[in-house]
């Protein structure tokens, strides 16, 4: 049943409803579901600030004080609906158990799988999405963005950008982060690049669907 009152912990995000909200970040026909939920839990949803280092977050807090779910704004509508979803399963995790779990072992698989999967039979959903995202829930991951088929998919929603992804350049070529950092791609291991960053010589694992900026060895000569 879509519930016809704001809940009590909708957060406003400017002076609109959690309702109004939630039908704008979420892909037609979703936000009825989510905002059934969060009528039904004492959570807060926060969207934020865009985040390079996660899309989304939940933080539980000591009682009487309720969770947060976060979610960054500049998410497409399906992004944003897997991250919300993903956030949902750890809320949903916590208030049933009240105590420490696996950030992402079987009580969250299971309650993501649960969660999410209603959402697969919503009319006018993006038909490669809901197949691949079904697909995804078998055994869902701490972040979609290591699931090729759904980052991919995922990916395609988004605003045409003039980007390179980290997996359209050769293996020992150089590319650079926005915050300076430049780097050496290596192997790919399984899922993720191997890459050592020039500046400290550290190694970091990319997604293959990172974006960088390719440097030419006469441009890090100079």
């Amino acid at each position: 049943m879509t519930p016809t009152a704001t809940p009590a912990f909708a957060i406003m995000i400017k002076n609109r409803s959690l309702k109004e909200a939630l039908e704008d970040y979420l892909p037609h026909g979703c936000a009825a579901p989510v905002l059934e939920w969060f009528s039904r839990h004492h959570v807060i949803l926060n969207i934020t600030r865009s985040r390079s280092s996660k899309l989304g977050d939940f933080r539980s807090r000591v009682h009487p004080e309720p969770p947060v779910i976060s979610v960054n704004h500049d998410l497409n509508s399906y992004s944003f609906l897997v991250t919300l979803l993903h956030e949902m399963a750890h809320a949903d995790v916590f208030l049933s158990s009240k105590k420490r779990m696996q950030p992402h072992g079987t009580e969250w698989k299971s309650a993501y799988h649960k969660l999410a999967t209603p959402f697969l039979s919503i009319q006018g959903l993006d038909p490669l999405f809901a197949s691949t995202f079904e697909q995804y829930l078998r055994n869902p991951a701490a972040s979609s963005g290591t699931h090729q088929p759904l980052a991919k998919v995922l990916k395609s929603f988004d605003q045409p950008r003039d980007v390179t992804l980290i997996n359209e350049i050769p293996e020992n070529t150089f590319f650079a982060l926005p915050d300076g950092r430049i780097f050496k791609k290596g192997i790919q291991l399984r899922k993720r690049f191997r890459c050592e960053c020039l500046n400290n010589r550290r190694i970091y694992l990319f997604s293959p669907m990172a974006e960088i900026t390719p440097i030419s060895d006469v441009e890090l000569i100079s």
